[in-house]
């Protein structure tokens, strides 16, 4: 009796549950919505679920089971485990939820190193390496750019650059001697599309000693002022040294093969920035005297001092006036032996040179000559305006006796002038003719003229002097001939 009551409830409960399906999939077919833990689900919704306790789960896979799905429809959705995305399938490809199209380029960027610190004596640069991981999309070109402005003197390479995809690029940055010391924060900025990343890399630069020629100066020797401004300064040790020439400020030398300034006797593997806001001339070339193998002259125009000669590696932030000191012109004067009738005529003849620019001496006429025609040169001016002397010029005729004999000289002679700062001086010219009236008997005889030969080979003019004399040493300024505003002379060894 009790197993048959049982049946019978089985029976009903069955029916009951049987009817209550079909009410709810009749409800599905005329609503077409669905809520879970709410009554009245969004009329936008097909599925709503609420909970406070519980979330969606959707399927979850590796890349490799996703990849193998079959016919994926479109919109599908999976959390992929590999790479831990929520992913969905636009028909083409698998998404992750932050991308917006199958190209688009994600990427992750870590460094070797975050900080670094240049003291400019041990090394002027720092390098590390910045890896690229491109995670999303085909292989694409990321570039890199630094982004903030950088102090004076300091430069970057990035190399290569752009990369295509993954990799690593040689990040490298470097500084002179006249970049202001500090820690500088550097932002590098890595882009690929739409997608980019900034990594913030902290350099500090070590301060130099600074050395501040406020004054005038001649011949001045950047060491020895170092060691008076720092007196417990090892001069042992190399430095690093900005000398700061203030404006106004004139530095020159008192002889042609004195520099106007040196960086002296520093410690070796010291670096140098001179920041030239004054004048540094180098002096010029003496004008040429003249040629007389008896007395021990010749008619060579001197060279021009140079305005710098270094010692250090060095670096040249110029403001102003550096020249190289104007190369002295040469003399056209020699020293003459002519037969004119009864007698041979022994006369020095010719002119000075002019004086190089930045305060040459024209040639003067040399003493312990008996007989003697010549014209000097004339001097230079130095400063800022210097300018170069003329080179004596003679062409009045001169008439002397000696003895019976009226002696007649017609010159047309002029000493090279000398050169303006940077420059050679120049060479002259020679034309004299000589003759002469024999006064025995009653009627004087005329001899000559004679065109005089040049007995020795034209002496040269002086050469400039350097505006900057390396001596192999280290320069940012490029090897030449400069003839600017502010810079006049060579630069080089």
């Amino acid at each position: 009796m009790r197993q048959k009551i049982q049946n019978i409830l089985k029976l009903n409960v069955g029916k009951a549950l049987g009817i209550c399906l079909i009410s709810i999939l009749l409800s599905l077919t005329g609503n077409a919505q669905v809520g879970i833990n709410i009554l009245v689900p969004d009329t936008s919704a097909v599925l709503q679920l609420e909970s406070t306790e519980k979330g969606f789960l959707p399927p979850r896979m590796t890349t490799a089971q996703r990849d193998v799905i079959f016919q994926p429809a479109d919109g599908l959705v999976i959390y992929n485990t590999t790479d831990s995305t929520v992913q969905y399938y636009n028909g083409v490809c698998w998404l992750r939820t932050f991308q917006r199209t199958c190209n688009d380029c994600f990427f992750n960027l870590s460094s070797s190193s975050t900080v670094d610190t240049i003291d400019r004596v041990i090394t002027d640069s720092v390098a590390f390496q910045l890896t690229v991981n491109q995670v999303i999309g085909t292989p694409q070109n990321i570039g890199f750019t630094v982004v903030t402005p950088l102090p004076l003197g300091m430069t970057y390479d990035i190399i290569p650059n752009p990369i295509l995809g993954s990799g690593t690029v040689d990040v490298t940055f470097y500084v002179t001697t006249f970049t202001p010391h500090g820690t500088y924060p550097i932002i590098i900025q890595a882009v690929c599309g739409g997608s980019v990343q900034n990594f913030v890399y902290s350099l500090t630069i070590l301060p130099c000693y600074e050395v501040n020629v406020l004054n005038n100066a001649i011949n001045y020797d950047l060491a020895t002022d170092l060691y008076a401004t720092y007196p417990s300064l090892p001069t042992t040790q190399p430095v690093c040294v900005i000398s700061n020439v203030d404006k106004g400020v004139l530095i020159t030398s008192d002889t042609a093969i004195t520099p106007a300034y040196t960086t002296g006797n520093l410690p070796t593997g010291s670096v140098v920035a001179i920041v030239n806001d004054g004048n540094i001339i180098g002096r010029g070339g003496n004008g040429g005297i003249g040629e007389d193998s008896n007395l021990g002259i010749t008619g060579e125009g001197a060279k021009g001092a140079d305005a710098i000669n270094l010692t250090a590696k060095t670096y040249i932030l110029n403001n102003f006036n550096i020249y190289g000191g104007g190369g002295g012109g040469n003399a056209m004067a020699f020293a003459i032996s002519q037969a004119l009738g009864p007698i041979t005529l022994g006369i020095f003849i010719g002119s000075g040179g002019g004086g190089g620019a930045g305060d040459a001496i024209g040639g003067r006429e040399p003493g312990g000559i008996n007989i003697s025609v010549y014209q000097g040169g004339q001097d230079a001016t130095g400063g800022q305006f210097g300018v170069p002397g003329v080179g004596g010029l003679l062409t009045y005729p001169v008439s002397f006796p000696v003895g019976p004999v009226d002696v007649d000289i017609e010159p047309n002679v002029r000493g090279g002038d000398g050169g303006a700062y940077g420059f050679p001086g120049t060479q002259g010219s020679f034309f004299v003719e000589l003759g002469a009236t024999v006064n025995v008997g009653p009627f004087p005889i005329p001899i000559g003229p004679f065109p005089v030969q040049i007995p020795v080979p034209i002496p040269p003019a002086g050469d400039a002097g350097f505006a900057v004399k390396r001596n192999s040493n280290v320069l940012n300024i490029p090897d030449n001939n400069y003839n600017t505003s502010f810079l006049k002379g060579r630069i080089g060894n």
